[in-house]
């Protein structure tokens, strides 16, 4: 059975509180009345969770995820956010995006930590992978996607996987305009689900869901999720423009797998 398709915004640092409260809003608003087969998450910074937490109450279509976690429980970690902080506001958190990665030098081993703290209380981790415009024109987006797969599928079980998500994201393509052929990535994303299956066999690799992420619209999310094993997309800069956000969501939407 084909996994549920799947679509989170990343706010980032983009919104005030007072925008991110309005754009909740503007979302909510937008997909009320509309049924809809697919899961909606939006990530706004931490000020803003229990805020838009309390605007998105009681809406079953539109969840909330945090944009990073410590893996620490707790401890002398200023300026951080632990776990317990999150859970009751969040359901999903993304971690090892390449900013965090770039910027603040978070290493594979720290965000398998990520992962495992999350999925112990029981969120689900949004995993971010991807390679350099250097690294693809060197010939290593194999390696570098392998290396950073592998520490994640190492600690996971067959039962652990069916929370787990994780977003191919070629950093070359992240909030430049440019992307990547969808079949081109649809190939490195079934790179990562033959890890997945060679480190946790091929029933469970099935249930991983895998997106694609990089400036992605709603004029290219289909081409995306049309291809073989992409279960959806991780949207950063179109996600806090509400109207495009849910045109996105409603071109995921229509999408009749064949596979």
């Amino acid at each position: 059975m084909a996994n549920k398709f799947l679509v989170v915004g990343n706010w980032k640092m983009d919104l005030s509180h007072k925008a991110a409260l309005e754009v909740a809003g503007a979302i909510k608003k937008m997909l009320a009345g509309i049924y809809l087969d697919v899961d909606v998450v939006i990530a706004p910074s931490f000020t803003s969770l229990p805020a838009v937490a309390t605007k998105l109450a009681k809406n079953e279509k539109v969840q909330l995820g945090a944009q990073n976690v410590h893996w620490e429980e707790g401890g002398a970690w200023t300026g951080e956010v632990s776990v317990s902080q999150l859970t009751p506001f969040a359901r999903w958190c993304i971690v090892g995006h390449s900013e965090r990665r770039q910027l603040v030098g978070e290493t594979d081993e720290q965000v398998r930590a990520k992962v495992y703290v999350l999925q112990k209380h029981g969120l689900t981790p949004i995993v971010c992978v991807g390679e350099t415009a250097d690294e693809r024109n060197r010939g290593e987006t194999v390696s570098k996607i392998t290396r950073q797969a592998t520490a994640i599928f190492t600690q996971q079980t067959g039962v652990s996987v069916s929370r787990l998500v994780i977003a191919y994201e070629p950093i070359w393509a992240i909030g430049t305009g440019e992307t990547p052929d969808p079949a081109e990535a649809a190939q490195t994303m079934l790179l990562i689900r033959k890890i997945a299956a060679e480190k946790l066999g091929a029933e469970a690799a099935e249930k991983i869901r895998i997106l694609y992420g990089g400036s992605v619209n709603a004029g290219n999310a289909a081409d995306f999720v049309s291809e073989p094993g992409v279960d959806g997309v991780l949207v950063g800069g179109a996600s806090v423009k509400s109207a495009e956000f849910v045109n996105i969501v409603k071109a995921v939407e229509k999408i009749e797998r064949t596979f």
